[in-house]
């Protein structure tokens, strides 16, 4: 398996880890440079120094960046879901370049449910 292939199926996984530690290194930041730091963060904060600040810039941008990847997987996933449940044959193949755009994006369990579906329709290429 290939590392694109891996980060796309784990794509989900890696959004909520790369958040959570956005949001750590954010709250490094605002109480080690802008907030007055509670007890139990002073010992993370103080030997930290000015690098407080590196934390609360590298923190917004990594909550900014993997919280949009998670909107987009999420906007993505809803469409494909909306796309993918019909039961009639000429609105999938109406919009199987769309699914299939969606199910590339989502990652190769979603390929593998465009095949699937294709073969449940019989609609051949």
């Amino acid at each position: 398996m290939s590392l694109k292939t891996s980060v796309r199926k784990h794509e989900f996984t890696i959004s909520i880890i790369g958040t959570i530690v956005g949001v750590f290194l954010l709250l490094i930041g605002l109480f080690g440079a802008v907030l007055s730091s509670p007890a139990a963060l002073e010992s993370i904060t103080e030997p930290m120094g000015n690098w407080v600040w590196w934390a609360l810039v590298f923190g917004i941008i990594l909550v900014f960046i993997f919280a949009l990847v998670i909107i987009f997987r999420y906007k993505n996933l809803q469409e494909f879901k909306d796309l993918y449940e019909t039961e009639s044959k000429s609105k999938f193949r109406k919009n199987i370049v769309r699914i299939e755009t969606l199910a590339l994006k989502l990652g190769p369990e979603y390929e593998e449910k465009v095949i699937e579906k294709e073969e449940e329709l019989n609609i051949r290429r």
